[in-house]
This record gives C-alpha cells, structure tokens and sequence, in this order.
C-alpha cells in the first residue's frame, strides 16, 4: 500500500494533541521538555508522518543547538531525545521516516542528527507476551544501519534499563523480589522511616542532597536553576513527584518520578549518607512503585542499566539494586547518528569531548561551590 513519505512541519498546540496516539510516547518528546531545553540553548521543532488517509504513523520532536568553534565557525546539530515516535510495525514505513528526519537535518544545514528511539531489541524473559507496553523488534539496528545511520560513540539517555511490568497486585511485585530487597523494606519500616509525597517546597533540599549524592558517587549535575527550574514545571504540570523518606523529619533519601503515557520513571534518587543502615533508599522504591500502581501506570522503568552486563562496569552495583526488586532487564536500539557534513561530524565527536572533559571538570568544582 502506498504511503506519504513527506513529514509535516507542525506547531506545538497540534503536537500536544498528536503526541496522545503513539503507545510508545515518552516524557523527552513532550512540549514540556522542548520549553526546558529551549531555555537552555536548544531550539524545538515538531515533526508529524501521515499516511495518504491521513492517519498519523510518526512523530518527532527534534531539538537544534547551534555550535560554535572557537567563535569562528557556526554550525547546528540537531537532536531527537527518546524519538522518533512510532505508530507502526511497517519497516519500509519506518525507512522512510529515518529518511524524512534525514532530509530535515540536511535542509536545517545540521552537521549531524542523533536519535535514541524507545525501541526494545531484546527483554530478558521467556514471557515475553507480559509487556505488551514496549515496542518490541530486534531488527531495528539492522534497519538503521540499512538507511546509512551509525551507532553512537555517545548516548546522552541510557540504552539499557530495568522495568518492572505494574499489572501485578503489590503481592505479586513483592514476591518476586528478591529476598534480600524485601527484608530491606521491611527493616526500614520498622526502624521507623516514613516516606512522603512532596511538593515543590521541598526542591531546594532535594537539590542539595542531589549535589551531595553527585559528589559522592563521582557524577556531574547541571546547576541548581537548572534542576529547580525543569522539576517544577513537570511537578505543575502533574507529571512529575518527589518522593521522600524522612526520620524524624531529616530527609534520608529520595527520588523524583516522572509520569507519562501510563508509564513511571525513576529518574533522579538522592540519598544521604548518614543512616544508611536505616535502608531508606529501598523502602523509597517500594513506595514509588506502590506510587505509580496507584496511578494506574503499566510499567515501572528504573531509569538506567548497563551497556554491558559485566561486574566491572561502573553500574554494576546500582544494577544489582535496581534488578533486587524482580525487574526485567530490556535493551534498547540506542543512539544513533546520520552524519549530513563528515568533516563537522568528525570534528564534533572526537575534538570537542576533549573540550567537555575539561568543561565537566570544571561543573563538578562548581557543585561542590553550590552546597557550600
């Protein structure tokens, strides 16, 4: 059947109706992530496929970054954060939308376009049929590399996660942990830490133990504008809550999920390092697991795993955490890039990060400023 292969250039009104019919939907492809990152230097487009009946078979929010080198040359990159959204299984269809997003970067006059779509290749179980909520075809990187895209040197999300399918009762989920994880939730019960929704008044403590947590485990943050500024407009868009374990009114730990699509991400967790024999960290998950279930939410995803399952690896640990709480470990396709200008590409991928490293040296000084 003969199909459009022309994408539409769409304003965000209809891009906020449109983004309802992918099943695949994510947080990073909404208006709301557009207006954070527009804030910090990226410009947002919205992309639209439709089939000769007009029914939408794709969709992509794009972001553009102009980039200059040593204030000399300018030239633009261009970004689709956990996209491009798909509302079919059809790959000759799915060929013409990498195509489409091809053709934007180049008539954008883009260096290079970088995709990490939500694609599953792989779920490690043997029911399979248990998460009908993930798209799921180990064929897409056989696809990508078919329409000339090259598998990235940097991923900016996570390839790999954890999840947790959410059409269990809390038995079920509980049962399946393992059995060092439930004793753990039990103890923090008992030694009497309490856990509670919070609100935005609470950012600014979370963010500090944010940056003690980043220090400690050896990670860089952005600043606390940054973080203070995006949790509060998905907190005030309802698609967003802090999460928080307290002893006697002392904040031991805390995540802070997002909620979109029926889905729940832990994507930010802090914690102290006082009372850590208290286990708040784990009850924490119970309760944001019991949290999303509440939302009537399909699946729990922890947000992060490792590229490779090796003990060495440096999530190796947080692994073994999250997967304590009888998740299923799923990959991912990954970043992807299309080089439009080699030259550019080049020099973006392998000059710059010598830069960054520098810049990231810098940012993790300048956290440490930010809590003292």
């Amino acid at each position: 059947m003969k199909f459009s292969t022309n994408y539409e250039l769409i304003d965000v009104n209809t891009w906020n109706k449109s983004i309802e019919v992918f099943p695949d939907s994510h947080f990073l492809q909404t208006s709301l992530w557009a207006d954070v990152k527009r804030e910090n230097g990226w410009e947002p487009y919205y992309l639209l496929w439709k089939d000769l009946q007009g029914n939408i078979i794709a969709g992509a929010l794009i972001l553009e970054r102009t980039v200059k080198f040593i204030n000399l040359i300018s030239t633009k990159v261009h970004y689709c954060p956990k996209g491009p959204m798909l509302n079919t299984r059809d790959n000759d269809r799915i060929s013409e939308i990498f195509l489409g997003l091809q053709s934007f970067s180049k008539n954008r006059k883009g260096i290079f376009i970088k995709i990490d779509p939500d694609l599953v290749t792989e779920i490690q179980t043997e029911n399979i049929e248990d998460f009908p909520f993930l798209n799921f075809n180990p064929d897409y990187p056989e696809l990508l590399k078919k329409n000339n895209w090259i598998e990235s040197k940097e991923q900016i999300q996570f390839r790999n996660t954890i999840v947790i399918s959410l059409e269990k009762t809390d038995e079920q989920i509980l049962k399946d942990m393992k059995q060092k994880t439930r004793y753990n939730i039990r103890l923090s019960e008992k030694k009497g830490v309490k856990v509670r929704i919070g609100n935005k008044s609470d950012f600014e403590d979370l963010f500090k133990l944010y940056a003690e947590t980043a220090i400690r485990d050896h990670f860089v943050i952005r600043s606390k504008s940054y973080y203070l500024n995006l949790w509060s407009k998905f907190f005030d868009a309802e698609l967003c809550e802090p999460i928080i374990a307290e002893l006697d009114g002392e904040i031991l730990a805390a995540v802070i999920i997002y909620f979109h699509s029926d889905k729940a991400y832990y994507v930010y967790g802090m914690s102290s390092e006082k009372n850590r024999n208290l286990m708040a960290t784990y009850l924490i998950q119970w309760k944001a697991i019991q949290r999303a279930r509440e939302k009537n939410c399909e699946m729990y995803d922890f947000w992060g795993a490792p590229d490779e399952l090796n003990e060495k690896d440096r999530m190796w640990g947080v692994y073994k955490f999250k997967l304590g709480f009888g998740g299923t470990f799923i990959k991912t396709v990954g970043a992807w890039d299309f080089p439009v200008n080699k030259i550019g590409y080049f020099i973006y991928n392998f000059v710059l990060p010598k830069i960054l490293n520098v810049m990231r040296k810098i940012g993790f000084r300048k956290t440490q400023s930010e809590i003292e």
